[in-house]
């Protein structure tokens, strides 16, 4: 197992593609922008309770290998 793996990501294009989605959320896209929304992201995230949600459904599925 390599302990480096992404196992998630968003990029740019995740962005682009919910802003084509939704009129009014479309803003000119810069550097300052995408910065700015990546640590909103970061800010509003539950990392370790997705992660342990995650662990608690996989321990609890039949058949875990």
């Amino acid at each position: 197992m390599n302990e480096n793996n992404v196992i998630y990501s968003l990029s740019v294009e995740d962005i682009l593609s919910v802003m084509e989605d939704n009129d009014d959320l479309k803003i000119e896209l810069n550097e300052n922008a995408v910065n700015f929304i990546q640590d909103k992201i970061g800010d509003i995230i539950n990392w370790r309770g997705a992660i342990e949600f995650a662990l608690n459904e996989y321990k609890g599925k039949d058949n875990n290998e």
